[in-house]
């Protein structure tokens, strides 16, 4: 649902449609809603917004009641006449690019500017007034939020693989580690998500050491870890980036018995194939616990901007 405000009378109407709730005029006369396609937007896009009233007579419903529709603006007949001002914060960028252009009737689209204000956040309003003659006699006032997100991004992965000489069940003790494995993403004007390429890092053993009764004599990091493709979409109203992984891999590494019989590498899934991640610079979210047992696995997931 939509955030909306009014600086007028804020009751809902019981009879409100799904899409959100009514606010009501100065007067009750009429209620309208505004509707936005989408409240998260990256540099140079666009969000188109759209006013639905219901109570405001007009040439093609002199009455005005029934379901809300986008409202007439200007003569409405018999004396009246309807006017619709849109205003915003945060217009245009310094280039003068970005900004409000209102429609014909009770509509407009917000262009974002090249470059992300500070802070981020603006809002559009929107006046209503129903007059007679020269006269105002009603007016309702509703406000939305937008906010602007980087395009550009980069999603570095840490994976730490540990094995212990715990029981019977494990054959060496190590840490194996791969650290930033990095995928640059790129957010579409429709808030699809894609990478660019696939990701890859070399791994690293250290503190190796055979189990007792294991026939283990050495350890090495052949392998590393590895990220096909990212690809997702931002949610058009929180803002978070919903990232489905593919192709995600972690090596374990190459062991060596003393009859130099070799355990060639495995490969495993980092984690479950999806992430959400705020759009945030330096985002992060982890998985994994390293903590008992004969083997653990942890994962870290961070967001960055790129220039």
């Amino acid at each position: 649902m939509l955030f909306m405000a009014a600086s007028t009378a804020q009751a809902q109407d019981a009879g409100a449609p799904s899409g959100g709730p009514l606010s009501r005029s100065n007067t009750g006369r009429f209620s309208c809603r505004l509707d936005v396609n989408r409240r998260v937007l990256v540099p140079g896009a666009t969000a188109e917004l759209e006013l639905a009233c219901t109570g405001i007579p007009s040439t093609r419903n002199p009455t005005g009641e029934g379901a809300p529709t986008v409202p007439q603006v200007g003569d409405l007949g018999g004396g009246r006449s309807l006017r619709v001002q849109w205003s915003s914060s945060g217009s245009s960028d310094a280039t003068g690019v970005g900004g409000l252009t209102p429609g014909f009737n009770g509509n407009a689209r917000y262009s974002a500017p090249l470059q992300i204000p500070d802070p981020p956040e603006l809002e559009v309003r929107v006046r209503v007034d129903l007059s007679e003659g020269s006269r105002v006699v009603d007016s309702l006032s509703l406000t939305t939020s937008l906010r602007l997100i980087e395009r550009s991004w980069r999603l570095e992965v840490d994976t730490t693989h540990v094995s212990r000489c715990v029981g019977m069940n494990a054959l060496a003790n190590y840490e194996l580690t791969c650290r930033n494995l990095g995928v640059d993403l790129t957010v579409r004007d429709d808030l699809r998500v894609e990478s660019l390429g696939p990701g890859r890092c070399a791994a690293r053993i250290a503190n190796f050491g055979s189990c007792d009764e294991s026939t283990v004599r050495r350890g090495r990091a052949v392998g590393g870890n590895s990220l096909s493709a990212v690809t997702g979409r931002v949610d058009p109203v929180s803002g978070q980036l919903l990232l489905d992984l593919d192709g995600q891999r972690v090596s374990t590494p190459e062991l060596t018995h003393a009859d130099r019989h070799v355990d060639a590498p495995r490969t495993l899934p980092i984690l479950g194939a999806t992430l959400n991640l705020p759009a945030q610079d330096g985002a992060s979210r982890t998985f994994g616990n390293l903590e008992g047992g004969p083997t653990g696995m942890q994962v870290e997931f961070r967001l960055r901007r790129r220039n």
